[in-house]
């Protein structure tokens, strides 16, 4: 509980928890300005101060004990003291949360995908990708909070988590690279194909091109024809898609039941009330 302190109800959890072996993401989430230091680099300095306090705290519990540096770096808006987590710095601070966790070579937790709009948006789209791909670019370990999040964390939609669910694809193909090897660098169908020739009946087309680019399932591509969109939506089509792709995903929605043989074999082994 920020600034550098251990909440106590929590750390009696956590006492139990690292005893028992279990896991345990070390949440610090200090607010620029109001429970840390105004500036960025004051902010992490704090963070990791009590990260560190928090891993040898665990630590002194249970040598060994299976840690993630959660650190959650956000902002105080000065104006009212809101918490504000669609500024692009929110995304700067938590990608610096990797940097510093593999510094000392822990895996981290750290938040991405924030935005302060209140519904599927422009904004929304823009503050969420800035901080998904800083995060994701950064080699952030666990990401938090990344899909149908509005609000600062006080609302949750549908059509929100289908439109996350594309830019974190993207943000994914970023992190996979450009994959380089001798069958990708094609200089033998360079060769073949010759100067002025086309590429588009060859093999080596036909093998990568469902592959190597991403098809986005919301934004269009086609020519300026919309025949499927009604002429109220047009002028926010990726929003009417992923409205229409939610209603479609919870309509056919089948819950994974467990099997009978396994649900017994837990209510066996553990007392479960339910």
């Amino acid at each position: 509980m920020s600034p550098l302190t251990f909440d106590p109800g929590v750390t009696k959890l956590l006492i139990e928890i690292v005893r028992k072996g279990i896991p345990v993401a070390l949440s610090a989430a200090p607010m620029a300005g109001a429970t840390s230091p105004i500036t960025m680099a004051g902010t992490l300095t704090q963070l990791h101060a009590e990260e560190l306090s928090g891993i040898v705290f665990s630590q002194l519990l249970k040598e060994g004990a299976p840690v993630l540096y959660g650190g959650i770096p956000g902002m105080a808006d000065m104006r009212d003291l809101r918490y504000k987590a669609g500024g692009v710095e929110f995304g700067f601070m938590n990608a610096a949360i990797s940097q510093l966790a593999t510094y000392i070579n822990v895996p981290n937790y750290c938040s991405a995908g924030i935005t302060e709009a209140k519904i599927p948006s422009m904004q929304a789209m823009y503050e969420k990708t800035f901080s998904i791909c800083q995060c994701a670019l950064a080699g952030s370990n666990y990401v938090h909070h990344a899909a149908g999040i509005l609000e600062s964390i006080l609302t949750v939609c549908y059509s929100q988590f289908v439109i996350d669910n594309e830019i974190i694809g993207m943000a994914m193909k970023m992190v996979k690279g450009l994959q380089i090897d001798a069958d990708r660098l094609a200089f033998s169908e360079i060769e073949k194909v010759g100067p002025g020739g086309s590429f588009l009946s060859t093999s080596h087309t036909r093998r990568y091109l469902r592959s190597e680019y991403i098809e986005p399932e919301l934004i269009p591509r086609s020519a300026r024809t919309y025949p499927e969109i009604p002429q109220e939506h047009l002028h926010s089509q990726s929003l009417y898609y992923a409205r229409e792709k939610a209603k479609e995903i919870i309509e056919r929605h089948e819950p994974l039941a467990i099997p009978d043989e396994i649900d017994k074999n837990i209510r066996e082994r553990y007392e479960i009330l339910i």
